[in-house]
């Protein structure tokens, strides 16, 4: 009998391994239709389980099979995981299927690469790479990759996004997250369809969610970060432990402590640096002019290099080692500086950013959001920020990477929200003013002054650190001219607090006016048109964002040919809505013809709904940019 049973058990199993080596994995025709539009890749399945055991220790698992449509997606097989000396990554399986679901191949253990992630700003990164190319261009295809990691600390309980990438649909995504019951965290979630569920499990808190058929979104012009409208849950633990440091991010106050007690001890600065500095200093100088003079100091001495190791690549190594070796990280060139001004007895801080194109607006939500160091000096009636990475910039600017956002200065009692300033419309400015000579066979020269304020100066500074060859082509490149010939240049920076750059620019136009019979006609504004209006939007999905406000501000002189006059000028524009305003006009002195341009946009996110309008906005500018002027010979 018990033969029989084995048997029987045995044909159960064979049928059973059989059937299932026939069975096709993600073949390409299960996709449901509506997530293969505008996508060049499909997330056909991601199971990501995370399992916090203590604050010190916690380890993911996740399964994610992917299907690369075509070959714009080919990217998006690539597998890339990365890991420190506070984490680790094992059990990685990469198992490819073609359009049907059969399977290909497996990845053998030794074409999986494990690389150091140095990048070409970084002297030093214990930080590491595991990664996985599958080697295959028949598409479609479907990868699938499962790995294990473990972390030496809650500290990198983050959270997750149904977001995967523009043009990448999602047809199954869950998370599920276990902590201990007495473990303590907050979450908050975004844009879901479903909260999560919650359970008890063997004596674990188990949170669930599960996003499915998300479409392949689309990158939009001027869309607000996916985080403003993508299904999203941010997680944050209230208390971690890193290396024998306790973390608590309870509040702003009790994160900026664990910063303070990382940096303890590390303010050592050597006194014959110190002396030096107190000679390069006097009674009669500002207290600008005191810190402008120890920040430009460590800007000529030091250089910036990216040193990403430690405890979790967020502690700087001591003031000291910078001014021995003369270079250092954010971390470490702001300690540095801050240091520095504590001695001459200003109450400095070292402060966090979340610096580049996105920062985080969720005060209520604390969490771990920065990738950046600044420093901050308070005054009595005056606050100093210095970006102490940049070489070049004055002191007290802080350009488009880190203005206007919200920061956590580092203090002795605690973290403290703030914002670094950011600049109005009338300051984030670039102004022309030129005088444009015609000549009767349509031809011009003329000369032009564009000043860049704000932002603005950020973006234009770079124009000194090139070589000739490559500033001429990037001058010539700007210049919004047809058809010109530069003549001569010149770049001058006015280095103040708020500091602008002068580009005087020389050019030669042979086709300026166009000639028919007695009549030339030319554009007014004949340098800085609105030529790039995007699209309209018929379904489109994110709301807009525009994220600063700016303002242009152009007066062009033309010097009319000798036997010409006037015979059309245009009307004076005015515009105004809700995104911003636009003018222009033209007036006639003597043989020359004035025009003034103004626009102004503000910043702002508008919902989605309002794109269009906005498009409309752009249209009416740049129609009114086109307005043309009428010149005749007198008789």
């Amino acid at each position: 009998m018990r033969l029989r049973y084995k048997l029987i058990f045995a044909l159960f199993v064979f049928t059973t391994l059989a059937f299932a080596k026939k069975t096709p994995m993600y073949p390409v025709s299960a996709i449901p239709a509506e997530l293969l539009k505008g996508a060049d890749a499909v997330v056909r399945k991601k199971s990501t389980v995370v399992e916090v055991v203590s604050e010190s220790k916690m380890y993911c698992s996740e399964k994610f099979a992917i299907t690369i449509l075509k070959e714009s997606g080919k990217d998006k097989a690539l597998f890339r995981e990365s890991y420190t000396n506070l984490s680790s990554v094992s059990n990685i399986t990469a198992i490819v299927y073609d359009a049907l679901g059969k399977k290909v191949k497996s990845i053998p253990t030794g074409e999986i690469n494990d690389f150091t992630a140095i990048s070409g700003a970084s002297l030093y990164e214990d930080r590491r790479v595991k990664a996985i190319d599958p080697k295959y261009s028949v598409y479609p295809f479907t990868v699938e990759y499962t790995f294990e990691k473990k972390y030496n600390s809650a500290y990198y309980l983050h959270g997750w996004y149904a977001f995967q990438g523009y043009n990448t649909a999602v047809e199954d995504y869950r998370f599920k997250l276990l902590v201990p019951l007495d473990f303590k965290f907050h979450y908050k979630e975004y844009n879901l369809p479903k909260t999560a569920e919650e359970v008890e499990v063997d004596e674990k808190r188990q949170l669930f969610w599960q996003i499915q058929n998300y479409k392949a979104p689309q990158k939009e012009v001027l869309s607000a970060h996916y985080e403003h409208w993508g299904p999203a849950v941010a997680i944050a633990p209230n208390r971690f432990e890193i290396n024998d440091y306790k973390g608590d991010l309870n509040s702003w106050a009790s994160f900026g402590r664990f910063f303070f007690e990382l940096n303890k001890g590390r303010d050592n600065v050597p006194q014959a640096t110190i002396d030096h500095l107190a000679t390069m200093l006097n009674e009669n100088m500002s207290d600008y002019e005191k810190i402008s003079t120890i920040y430009q100091y460590s800007q000529k001495k030091n250089r910036y290099i990216s040193i990403q190791e430690g405890i979790g690549a967020q502690q700087p190594f001591e003031a000291e080692t910078v001014d021995r070796l003369s270079y250092g990280d954010c971390k470490a060139l702001s300690n540095y500086v801050v240091s520095i001004l504590r001695n001459f007895g200003y109450n400095a801080y070292y402060v966090l950013v979340q610096a580049g194109e996105e920062s985080f607006s969720e005060k209520d939500f604390v969490n771990d959001y920065f990738n950046h160091v600044i420093a901050c000096v308070p005054l009595d009636t005056d606050t100093i920020w210095l970006e102490c990475t940049n070489s070049f910039i004055p002191c007290g600017y802080l350009g488009d990477f880190t203005d206007d956002r919200n920061v956590l200065l580092i203090t002795e009692e605690g973290g403290k929200l703030v914002k670094t300033p950011g600049f109005d419309v009338e300051e984030n400015n670039q102004s022309i003013k030129g005088d444009i000579k015609i000549f009767d066979d349509g031809s011009a020269s003329g000369k032009a002054l564009i000043s860049y304020k704000g932002s603005l100066y950020s973006d234009e500074y770079g124009l000194l650190l090139m070589d000739e060859t490559d500033r001429r082509k990037k001058i010539i490149k700007s210049i919004n001219v047809p058809h010109f010939d530069l003549i001569d240049y010149e770049i001058v920076q006015h280095k103040l607090r708020k500091p602008w750059l002068d580009k005087s620019l020389s050019i030669s136009i042979p086709g300026f006016a166009s000639k028919m019979g007695e009549r030339l006609f030319f554009s007014l504004n004949g340098m800085n048109k609105s030529s790039v209006i995007p699209p309209y939007s018929r379904n489109r999905r994110s709301p807009m964002m525009i994220s600063r406000s700016y303002s242009e501000c152009d007066s062009m002189t033309y010097l009319l040919p000798e036997d010409y006059k006037m015979e059309a000028i245009p009307e004076p524009v005015e515009l105004k809505s809700e995104f911003g305003e636009y003018r222009s006009k033209a007036k006639i002195i003597e043989n020359r013809i004035v025009y003034e341009r103004s626009l102004k946009i503000w910043k702002g996110q508008y919902p989605k709904e309002r794109y269009n309008d906005f498009v409309e906005f752009l249209e009416k500018i740049a129609k009114y940019d086109e307005v043309k002027a009428v010149l005749v010979k007198s008789s």
